[in-house]
């Protein structure tokens, strides 16, 4: 895999990653969300639905949270995770945890770290890392990590999540050299430090000497819903110092619900790939994304019905929407928009029905897809202020939790 910036201005980086997967056929331009999946496959939608979505992009997101259970299935099955899952037309991207699920705080060890599975607490220590990743063969792999800090965390906490990070990227990285299976592999190390600039400066340095391909950054929080309203003014600093730190030349990555405001913000602080687990919670909470990108619009198409004034999403659940035979946004091209209602969309969701999240999950992947090759275009012809202008104005105005109370968030790898 090779990464090269192609233009930086006010911290906002345009790139390109290219020699991507096992045959290195893939480029893929960033700033750039990765394909959330649960169980390996995209949430509430078969390969032919996905299919329908415009602009998907080209790397699935799975994670060992929801897989590493399956391990042993996959080792015996020899061709990868990808293939496994059907998903042979994308690249992989393994993570350790779910961005869209809460991660538990106090398990991780010395000998290794804590993942949360459909059944349990699940020990990974670089062994068993290890084995995984030859039997998944993905196309890029963070290493295992501490990263049980937040704001709150003592200098201690912090001092041991660092070290115990370092120590495994140095044993997976002993160990990679003589594995076959994962030569075409690349490895992103991960930084620590919570939020102190001294300790993610020299967490930043360490990982950097380990010459590993990319960069994740986290230890800021443990992941789920409540993130999509983190508070980035807590760590410009940290992660402006951090950044400093690290090549140009090597993709910058972080796990959040990224909330269009929030998307913003971090690419502004030189963040080059994202997930997209916020499309899903949306979908979990019977909401549609309704937050307008298009800059060039006139004032009154951006305004359309009013529906940015409530904020980034809609609850399709709402009563209001029992008689509203309009599409869930007006202008949208998606397969849902074009073909259902709002009242549909309302009925679907007051009777329970699975289709419900299956006309949600289409509109709101290609929405958040749509919005992320706008924030492309504007990188290039130099309108990103104007962009950011337009979201930052949407802002929501209801709190995290009367809108968490919407429609109760899923329990991991429900669906």
């Amino acid at each position: 895999m090779k990464f090269s910036v192609q233009n930086v201005k006010n911290g906002c980086r345009l790139g390109l990653i290219t020699d991507l997967g096992k045959n290195g056929s893939k480029s893929i331009e960033t700033p750039m969300c990765m394909l959330y999946t649960r169980g390996g496959n995209a949430p509430h939608l078969t390969l032919d639905v996905l299919k329908k979505i415009q602009r998907v992009p080209p790397i699935a997101h799975m994670y060992l949270s929801s897989l590493a259970e399956h391990s042993e299935a996959v080792s015996q099955f020899k061709e990868g995770i990808a293939n496994f899952c059907g998903m042979q037309d994308y690249a992989v991207y393994c993570s350790l945890h779910d961005p869209a699920t809460e991660v538990p705080s106090g398990y991780n060890e010395k000998s290794g770290t804590a993942i949360w599975t459909k059944g349990g607490k699940y020990k990974l220590d670089v062994n068993h890392f290890m084995q995984i990743q030859e039997a998944f063969q993905p196309d890029i792999c963070e290493a295992l990590y501490d990263g049980d800090t937040n704001k709150d965390s003592t200098r201690k906490r912090l001092l041991k999540a660092m070290d115990r990070t370092l120590n495994y990227l140095d044993e997976i990285q002993d160990k990679w050299k003589s594995s076959q299976k994962l030569q075409k592999t690349a490895l992103f190390g991960v930084i620590e430090g919570g939020f102190s600039v001294q300790e993610r400066q020299k967490s930043a340095h360490e990982t950097v000497t380990r010459n590993v391909d990319g960069f994740v950054l986290a230890g800021f929080h443990n992941n789920g819903p409540k993130t999509e309203t983190f508070d980035f003014s807590q760590v410009t600093e940290i992660c402006q110092k951090t950044m400093e730190c690290l090549p140009e030349n090597k993709p910058r990555l972080m796990q959040n619900a990224w909330r269009p405001d929030k998307v913003m913000e971090g690419i502004a602080l030189g963040i080059d790939m994202f997930d997209s687990s916020y499309p899903y919670i949306v979908t979990e909470r019977g909401c549609g994304l309704v937050f307008r990108f298009n800059i060039c619009a006139s004032t009154e198409e951006q305004k359309g019905n009013g529906d940015h004034l409530l904020g980034f999403q809609i609850n399709l659940a709402d009563k209001k929407y029992v008689d509203d035979f309009g599409p869930l946004l007006e202008g949208c091209t998606c397969y849902a928009c074009q073909n259902f209602t709002r009242s549909y969309i309302n009925h679907l969701l007051n009777t329970s029905e699975l289709l419900s999240s299956v006309l949600l999950m289409i509109h709101n992947f290609h929405h958040y897809f749509e919005f992320f090759h706008q924030i492309r275009q504007c990188l290039q012809d130099g309108s990103f202020d104007k962009l950011n202008s337009l979201i930052q104005n949407q802002k929501p105005v209801d709190s995290f939790d009367k809108l968490n109370s919407l429609i109760p968030i899923q329990k991991p790898e429900d669906s």
